[in-house]
């Protein structure tokens, strides 16, 4: 048969009584998307899906055969995901749907993390764990501390990883491929379109098209910022506007650009943290954007080397539409009345699926803020930062190490409080996922510490109290009880040691169940003004090492014993400038 579809169920072709019951099939792909494939049959008795042994999850493969190959040629494998039927005024049909293994990709949605790894390591891991073959995967060398896979499906995930570093991800008869798109420049050079499939000529084998070539939104440079939190500086990658996906004469997205001024696209997005992070997604985006300078859309007679990801070259349109393109997606259709016809779409890395359009573009996941739960507080490096688990995600998951916002933080200065492991803490995520703690939350478990006052006052509502406590529960309170307890408040654990400042009695308390020691090494002063100092204790000794001496100014000096008092010294003299006088019941002088 000439130009036909054959179709395969579980490796056997369709029974010849069903097979003409083909009325409409099509075979969709794309750099973006799974493979999809469509077959309608007209199904008056409804006999399609038993006779063929046709149920979700059955392995179908389509094929074409055309007068020009000597072979059929594979257009997708896939499996059956849905099933339909179809009635109306023109009989009864059944629809069959199906995509390739990719779409396995799409189910479900998980949190993972993935640790010292780079691209390909992760696409590896993430292929394994979907139970997918491996196809051609292009080893990558930028190394990841931490890649964090935030409720998210398998697909979006590697496809977002994979647009930030200039990658594709595809299934290419049931094995996973991931690597660097083909280049435009790979296509064969202007020949004729019958001496090669891949160059199309208006008026031979291209039945009509569309094709634009643009300033709009246009480049001449590419500007990615980071920030490096090790060393504490800006990183900025560069490229120049250039794009694999469309080669033309006489014309490029550089030259372009500067018809309009020579401007610089800055993206700050997500923040990445290392040079060759920013180096590897200013490539990438400088082809993503570049790419939309020319775009083609057409209908070719059935070619089934027209695919996703395949080089091919336009004639016979003119300048500056000539020239060679890289396909994004096209669509192989059958139907019984036209035959065979492929449509196909260049696009350049945007994707203008429904999919695409409605989707982030980035691989960071939920954004916002997030309720965590610390694990782990022994940062390497020392510089605050704390693990977290996400219980609202994953029952695994860990972060890689998450800064803590600290007020006042800067060199040797600034406020350190750093929660404790099992503590509840809110999050806030960056453009790239990574965590940061705000700061920390209480709940029905862990309640706040008591204090020497209510925090809330129960009448006005006002904030009595604003607490520091430690895991040991040694505290400082600043109190703000209106003409009762206004001061703060320092206190150990056990309230054996204690310092208030009374700001309603303007009085300051030191306590201690141990000594209190007071030491001045340029010397202490104790100034009471014009009220009474007081010295008490069981002794009271005072020891100096060059000398004593006391000073009553204007008044007098009391000492009062009630058995003895002595006075010793070397020498000892006793000075009365208008009277002196010695009384006792009996006074021995030597």
């Amino acid at each position: 048969m000439t130009n036909a579809f054959l179709v395969e169920v579980a490796g056997a072709a369709l029974p010849a009584d069903i097979e003409p019951l083909l009325t409409y099939a099509y075979v969709d792909d794309s750099l973006n998307l799974p493979d999809l494939f469509v077959l309608r049959f007209r199904d008056p008795d409804r006999l399609v899906l038993s006779k063929t042994g046709i149920t979700i999850g059955a392995a179908v493969t389509v094929s074409v055969l055309t007068g020009d190959e000597q072979a059929p040629a594979l257009l997708v494998a896939g499996e059956v995901t849905s099933l339909e039927v179809d009635f109306d005024t023109t009989g009864t049909f059944t629809v069959v749907r199906g995509y390739d293994h990719a779409h396995r990709l799409f189910r479900g949605r998980g949190t993972h993390a993935y640790t010292q790894v780079t691209a390909s390591d992760v696409m590896t891991a993430v292929a394994r764990r979907a139970k997918l073959q491996l196809g051609d995967v292009q080893p990558t060398t930028t190394v990841f501390d931490h890649v964090a896979q935030t409720g998210a499906s398998d697909w979006e995930f590697l496809e977002s990883l994979a647009r930030e570093i200039g990658f594709e991800v595809a299934v290419r008869e049931g094995k996973l491929d991931f690597r660097a798109p083909k280049t435009a420049s790979t296509a064969p050079g202007h020949e004729r379109a019958d001496e090669n499939p891949l160059v199309l000529q208006l008026g031979a084998d291209l039945l009509r098209f569309r094709a634009v070539v643009t300033a709009a939104e246009q480049v001449g440079e590419v500007q990615v910022r980071g920030w490096d939190v090790a060393q504490k500086r800006p990183l900025v990658g560069t490229a120049a506007a250039r794009t694999n996906t469309a080669e033309l004469t006489g014309v490029d997205p550089a030259g372009l650009a500067t018809t309009f001024g020579n401007r610089t696209y800055v993206s700050g997005d997500v923040p990445y943290g290392t040079q060759a992070e920013v180096d590897v997604a200013a490539t990438a985006l400088a082809d993503q954007l570049a790419g939309a300078f020319a775009e083609f859309s057409g209908l070719a007679r059935g070619n089934a080397r027209l695919r996703a990801d395949v080089a091919f070259t336009i004639g016979n349109v003119g300048a500056p539409f000539d020239g060679k393109y890289t396909i994004t997606s096209s669509r192989h259709s059958y139907d019984a009345a036209t035959g065979y016809t492929t449509a196909l779409t260049v696009s350049g890395r945007q994707d203008r699926s429904l999919l695409g359009l409605t989707s982030g573009g980035g691989r960071g996941g939920p954004g916002g803020v997030l309720v965590a739960q610390v694990s782990d507080t022994n940062d390497p490096q020392q510089q605050s930062r704390v693990k977290l688990t996400f219980p609202s995600l994953s029952d695994d998951y860990v972060s890689d190490w998450a800064r803590t916002v600290q007020p006042g933080a800067g060199r040797d200065r600034g406020a350190l409080v750093l929660p404790e492991v099992g503590d509840e803490v809110l999050v806030g995520l960056d453009g790239a996922g990574r965590p940061y703690v705000l700061g920390g939350l209480y709940n029905g478990v862990d309640i706040p510490a008591k204090g020497p006052v209510d925090v809330v006052d129960g009448g006005t509502g006002a904030v009595n109290r604003r607490s520091l406590v430690s895991r040991r529960g040694h505290r400082i309170d600043l109190l703000d009880e209106d003409g009762r307890t206004e001061g703060l408040s320092l206190t150990t654990a056990d309230d054996a040691l204690r310092l208030v400042l009374d700001a309603t009695g303007t009085a300051v308390t030191v306590h201690s169940d141990g000594t209190v020691t007071v030491e001045g090494a340029k010397g202490v002063v104790v100034d009471a003004k014009q009220s009474k100092l007081e010295l008490k204790g069981a002794t009271v000794e005072v020891t100096a090492t060059r000398g004593v001496t006391v000073d009553s100014g204007g008044g007098g000096v009391t000492v009062t014993a009630g058995t003895a008092v002595e006075l010793t010294g070397t020498t000892a003299k006793l000075v009365g400038r208008t009277s002196a006088e010695v009384k006792g019941a009996i006074v021995r002088i030597n």
